[in-house]
């Protein structure tokens, strides 16, 4: 039987969309198909990009007794992963002397970078083109002519193009999440271990839910690509590669697909508690599929749901129906309230429509949380006039609400970062991508106070009023040459950690606080970022 191990470092949620559904599919096509979780967070990331993520010897030795015997070892990592997805590559070459495959998106946009790593480069996606990868190993053929399967013929790069898109997503298998034949470093054990229910338990991810619970919940995708052109974001330039063909880029499940899976997830797994629905934009769908969906729903599932959405598909009808079905949070993308940088990130959205998607959700505060809007910050192109104009369009939306804050990455082959090389502003990739991190704090510029401000609950908006006068900013300009937004960002911090605390302690959740415990003695943070 030809044998694959797929090798993912991937965010401590363990969700792996694209290996998941590649080892179900691989499984379904007769193929012995290992996977290895090796999760870890960015938070150690650093500014300027000195900082490199590698796992300790003792753990590549680990994945590596597991790839032993494979016929192909791959290889599936998001960019920020980069550093460890080389490591890797490189020890299974040297030390097993297996064949390595890169794939992902990263891998999709970057084939010839991921030839001078892998012997292979899968480019687009692997349901097809992975089991004819291995029976051409396995039969003793090149791969030469494997439709995206990129390699190396002597010096020159042999351009197979694009694997197929899969045309109806229900011809797919569920996410592979029975953990037969999978292995997942679990860091409070310190080796890697059989992803078992009980070290799936442990790490699932818990979202904040009302009085104070945490929620473990089930993450999925419904659908594969978006609607939407955000030039910070890579998907549409892959949606560009595959314009010409047949199939549209954008698509999605069925009804029926998507509750079969959540039926079969939720019964395989009882503790799970809540599902979040991790679509980009899960409002895009029609009124008809969303009000089919939510039916079935209530009917077979009935737990809270997590959903995104943005303000161009946010409607009334769709979030009521949710609601209906058990939807208790929202999360919107805003990323910035300056027509310029709007005009810039490709986010054609108002100030009006983000403020009628905001006041549809406080509306609806009580069967609702408070939800979470997202902001970009950091772009070299934004100056103080574009982050006060983010700060007085969110100093505009009813709160409660929390802030879900993003420094500016330039992915690959994105639209921004084709601005940025042109201007030479990327003068090591490396660092300047691979190594930066994604979150970097408002703590330098008064425009950059006044946005920490909005990421606490109960600030006045008349104190935020006085703060934006001329007088107060003329202050706090010339405050910018001191430490104190510094000095204030961790006082700030501070407090919202002892307030978290003690709510935590109000609601006898003592594990929200053993968790931010053991994840501070293993000296690896999550990326901040979010602000509640």
């Amino acid at each position: 039987m030809q044998r694959l191990t797929l090798f993912s470092p991937t965010p401590p949620d363990l969700s792996a969309f694209g290996v998941r559904s590649l080892q179900a599919s691989l499984k379904a096509a007769g193929c012995d198909v290992r996977l290895v979780l090796l999760p870890g967070s960015i938070g150690r990331l650093r500014e300027d990009g000195s900082f490199a993520y590698r796992y300790p010897d003792r753990l590549v030795g680990q994945a590596l007794e597991l790839a032993a015997g494979s016929d192909l070892v791959g290889v599936s990592f998001f960019t920020s992963y980069f550093d460890r997805a080389v490591q890797l590559t490189r020890a299974v070459r040297e030390r097993l002397g297996l064949p390595v495959v890169w794939g992902g998106i990263h891998a999709t946009l970057r084939p010839e970078e991921g030839l001078s790593h892998a012997d292979f480069v899968c480019r687009g996606e692997g349901e097809e083109a992975l089991p004819a990868l291995l029976d051409a190993l396995v039969r003793g053929r090149g791969a030469e002519a494997v439709p995206g399967i990129w390699c190396r013929h002597g010096e020159e790069i042999v351009d197979n193009g694009l694997a197929p898109l899969v045309a109806d997503l229900d011809s797919l298998p569920f996410f592979d999440f029975s953990g037969d034949n999978q292995y997942v470093h679990a860091p409070e054990a310190g080796r890697i271990v059989p992803l078992s229910p009980g070290v799936l338990r442990r790490a699932l991810p818990q979202v904040p839910y009302r009085h104070g619970r945490l929620l473990r919940v089930y993450r999925t995708m419904t659908d594969r690509g978006c609607p939407h052109h955000c030039a910070y974001c890579n998907v549409p330039t892959v949606k560009a590669l595959f314009r010409p063909g047949p199939t549209p880029y954008f698509r999605h499940r069925s009804v029926g697909h998507v509750l079969a899976e959540l039926r079969d997830v939720t019964r395989r797994y009882p503790f799970i508690q809540g599902v979040q629905l991790f679509d980009d934009t899960f409002f895009s769908r029609s009124l008809a599929w969303i009000e089919a969906f939510a039916a079935a729903y209530k009917a077979d599932i009935g737990l809270p749901l997590f959903c995104q959405a943005s303000p161009a598909t946010l409607e009334a009808q769709k979030l009521d129906a949710l609601i209906e079905a058990g939807l208790c949070y929202v999360e919107m993308g805003i990323q910035t309230g300056s027509p310029k940088m709007r005009a810039l990130y490709r986010r054609p959205e108002s100030d009006g429509q983000v403020l009628s998607g905001a006041t549809l959700l406080h509306a609806r505060q009580g069967r609702l949380l408070p939800p979470d809007y997202h902001v970009i910050i950091d772009a070299p192109w934004e100056d103080e006039e574009d982050l006060l104009a983010t700060v007085r369009l969110l100093a505009r939306l009813p709160k409660p609400f929390g802030l879900a804050i993003a420094s500016l990455l330039f992915f690959p082959d994105t639209a921004l970062y084709a601005k940025a090389r042109a201007e030479g502003r990327l003068a090591d990739e490396a660092a300047d991508i691979y190594r930066r991190p994604f979150f970097i704090p408002p703590r330098r510029t008064y425009a950059g106070f006044l946005l920490y401000l909005l990421t606490f609950r109960r600030i006045p908006k008349r104190l935020l009023a006085l703060l934006q006068t001329p007088r107060a900013m003329a202050i706090g300009k010339r405050l910018e040459r001191s430490p104190v937004y510094k000095i204030i960002y961790v006082l700030g911090e501070g407090c919202r950690l002892a307030a978290k605390g003690a709510d935590a302690l109000r609601h006898g959740n003592v594990s929200r606080i053993t968790g931010w415990l053991g994840r501070l003695w293993r000296r690896d943070p999550v990326a901040a970022g979010r602000k509640r």
